[in-house]
């Protein structure tokens, strides 16, 4: 279990009511991280929800010719792991913790139980979700166009 006080810190939950906070915060638990620990790798089945309370985690991704690229640096209050909500998805990139962190996870199936349970809590979080994929892609779209504006082979074309 989780305290509120603690749930409260995430941006994906802290507008929340206490009530919602609650039942997330029944099926939630809170864990520490040593720095370089990874908490999953890319292409394997997702089955956890993350939420960084504190320190610091890169989420990489490998292409099918061996190259790292991280992606993304998730910091305190932020949410990763989205995808534990959809059943059967598998991660799309690798999750390591660059310092100690604190982290709420909370499994995907029993997160899809409470929405199941509580259509209120579903409806409330589904939209934090979209909202969140939504950011998500405006961001990554916005790195793709500048490194092709920036790409040589691009430059050749103008």
């Amino acid at each position: 279990m989780v305290e509120n006080d603690i749930l409260k810190k995430i941006f994906f939950l802290n507008d929340l009511s206490h009530d919602i906070l609650e039942k997330i915060g029944g099926i939630a638990q809170l864990q520490i991280f040593d720095e370089e620990t990874t908490l999953f790798r890319q292409n394997q089945k997702q089955t956890l929800l993350y939420m960084l309370v504190k320190g610091k985690v890169f989420l990489n991704s490998r292409s099918e010719h061996g190259h790292s690229l991280t992606l993304d640096e998730v910091l305190s209050g932020r949410t990763f792991g989205v995808s534990a909500l959809f059943g059967e998805d598998f991660s799309t990139f690798t999750a390591v913790c660059v310092e100690e962190s604190q982290i709420v996870t909370i499994s995907g199936e029993q997160m899809l139980n409470l929405f199941e349970q509580d259509h209120q809590v579903g409806y409330a979080l589904m939209g934090r979700i979209v909202q969140l994929f939504k950011a998500r892609k405006d961001k990554h779209t916005r790195q793709f166009l500048n490194t092709l504006a920036t790409h040589p082979e691009m430059q050749k074309l103008r």
